[in-house]
């Protein structure tokens, strides 16, 4: 079996992978605005105070809601297992308001001692297992249909292409592969995130790397860690949206965006 390893931190190229580019530079044109996708990892219960979870994710969630921002929370499945009336209230209002879309981020929440991330082996029938185990529980437990892939902590394999390609909900992955023989459906690729290094929102460093290979482009997807970010890093996260902002950006969510681009003409 061919198996190629696709690092989540790889440096992708500049291009949207599936769709259709040519409309989304049209729709860009026309706007004069360039889409921000913020994909933000890893939400799990953990209890804070009255809040289900960490106060790290109420002030991102706070944040996006009084900014009037739009966002994408990636779920990990495990987190859903236990009942928690709370944690799926939360996750539950926010869809409610319009403001955050949740993903499927993979069923285990993987730590640093794991040899492997859950996509890195295994078959298609096997990975497409692991995808099913938390659509299932996000129907369950949230009655939500998650429309939108990425994986957490793990490098991914053909395999994983052809398992993701046959779950019927999923419509998006989040820093797919750009080039993929067997996901047919929309890859949105790595082309620059919110950090640097991985759980630092650095404002220079990003504004150095958006002018470089980001400003051009009609839609970028932003990775950050939330639940990594200490105060100084918040600060910069914070500085990051505002520059943003100043260039006229617009955010949105993954499916509205995708919902977009068909009225525009692409795929």
């Amino acid at each position: 079996m061919k198996t190629t390893i696709l690092s989540l931190l790889t440096a992708a190229s500049l291009s949207l992978a599936s769709g259709n580019l040519l409309a989304a530079e049209s729709q860009r044109a026309s706007t004069g605005q360039q889409v921000i996708l913020l994909k933000l990892d890893d939400v799990v219960a953990a209890k804070s105070g009255d809040a289900p979870v960490s106060a790290r994710w109420q002030r991102i969630a706070n944040f996006i809601e009084t900014n009037q921002l739009k966002g994408a929370f990636g779920i990990i499945g495990s987190s859903l297992e236990t009942d928690n009336p709370a944690y799926f209230k939360w996750i539950k209002d926010l869809d409610q308001k319009g403001i955050i879309e949740f993903w499927n981020h993979g069923y285990t929440n993987r730590n640093p001692k794991d040899k492997s991330g859950e996509f890195e082996l295994g078959s298609a029938a096997e990975q497409k297992v692991i995808l099913e185990r938390t659509q299932r529980l996000a129907k369950e437990k949230l009655g939500l249909t998650l429309r939108v892939f990425g994986q957490h902590y793990s490098g991914v394999t053909e395999e994983t292409e052809k398992a993701l390609n046959e779950i019927p909900d999923n419509q998006i992955w989040l820093y797919g592969p750009k080039n993929s023989h067997f996901y047919k459906k929309h890859a949105f690729v790595r082309i620059m995130g919110l950090e640097n290094p991985t759980f630092v929102p650095d404002f220079e460093k990003f504004k150095a790397t958006y002018e470089r290979v980001g400003a051009s482009q009609p839609m970028l997807v932003l990775q950050g860690h939330p639940d990594q970010w200490n105060d100084e890093r918040w600060a910069g996260f914070v500085k990051i949206i505002e520059f943003l902002q100043s260039k006229g950006c617009v955010f949105m969510k993954p499916s509205e965006y995708l919902a977009s681009r068909s009225k525009a003409g692409g795929q």
